[in-house]
């Protein structure tokens, strides 16, 4: 059975996979552990005996997996001019007021309608070693990474 085939589609109390999880999303084997075992029939009891966990953190898993896909989606998505504009303060955050030109730059040199990861990864090869944990922070912060 499939992520798709999975998601939403569950009797109460029964857990499924996040909306929009795909089997090819890289995650955490400690994730996969439990999700392999969740086929939208089994308890969430039944899931946490093979896999070997506490009934809690089926759920645990879950919530974590949903995570994971709004991440990924996330990612992927077309920089928006509200996304730039956060993005852009992030970068100030880390390196001072010359962070405006550097995002500009990566622009420029990404062209129109990049990905935000695409983004992000040109912004971080930008900066130095001690300012790389700050942007990483601030844009965590926003729920940006």
């Amino acid at each position: 059975m499939t992520a798709a085939s999975l998601a939403g589609s569950a009797p109460a109390g029964v857990p499924t996979w996040p909306e929009g999880l795909r089997d090819e999303l890289p995650l955490p084997f400690v994730l996969w552990r439990v999700l392999h075992h969740i086929d939208g029939v089994r308890t969430a009891a039944e899931v946490a005996a093979l896999a070997r966990v506490n009934a809690p953190d089926v759920g645990a898993a879950v919530a974590q997996a949903d995570a994971w896909v709004r991440r990924a989606a996330q990612r992927t998505q077309p920089v928006t001019d509200e996304v730039l504009d956060a993005v852009t303060a992030c970068v100030i955050a880390a390196v001072g007021p010359m962070g405006e030109f550097m995002v500009d730059d990566v622009l420029d040199e990404l062209g129109d309608s990049p990905a935000l990861s695409a983004l992000l990864s040109a912004l971080a090869r930008q900066l130095g070693e001690a300012q790389v944990p700050v942007f990483v922070r601030h844009l965590r912060a926003r729920d940006l990474a």
